[in-house]
């Protein structure tokens, strides 16, 4: 014999379809809303590729950095691939530091040296990037807290970053 009335399992299950339906059109809502912002961040890397003209000098190689097979140039439109530590307040303008996580999609301006080390080797390659990051949240390191900030530029190991077309 069932603990439940009939009535009772056809109300529980009718929630649960309800529910599980919710949260279908749920993702499907946050999908949507993620690939609008997506196509919006290309146009405005696109819109800022085009009016820079820092951008549209070439590069004597062609490439601001080639490393592990992998191309940047000048003008290329980057997201980070993997969480690469945190941008500092000199940088960004923020408050404090803000997480350099993965996602966030910026414009590469260009190669830098990495500051002189004892570890590092007299012909090291050029590792590092400039990028121009588009304005968009960041998370802030210390708090549970999300930050817009405007366009910045800091540098970053290539080996974070992906090139997206």
């Amino acid at each position: 014999m069932n603990a439940f009335p009939r009535w009772a399992r056809v109300l529980v299950g009718a929630f649960g379809i309800f529910v599980g339906i919710a949260s279908l059109w749920t993702v499907f809502a946050e999908r949507r809303a993620a690939n609008e912002r997506q196509r919006v961040l290309a146009i405005l890397a696109e819109d800022f590729r085009r009016r820079d003209p820092a951008l549209q000098a070439p590069v004597a190689d062609g490439s601001a950095v080639v490393w592990e097979g992998r191309a940047f140039r000048r003008g290329d439109r980057v997201r980070i691939a993997k969480w690469s530590g945190t941008f500092k307040p000199e940088e960004t303008g923020a408050a404090g530091e803000v997480q350099a996580d993965e996602g966030h999609v910026g414009v590469v301006i260009g190669g830098e040296e990495r500051k002189s080390t004892d570890r590092m080797a007299p012909n090291e390659p050029i590792q590092i990037v400039r990028v121009r990051w588009l304005p968009q949240k960041w998370k802030e390191s210390d708090r549970d807290h999300w930050l817009d900030l405007p366009q910045f530029e800091a540098t970053i190991h290539v080996s974070y970053l992906e090139v997206i077309r």
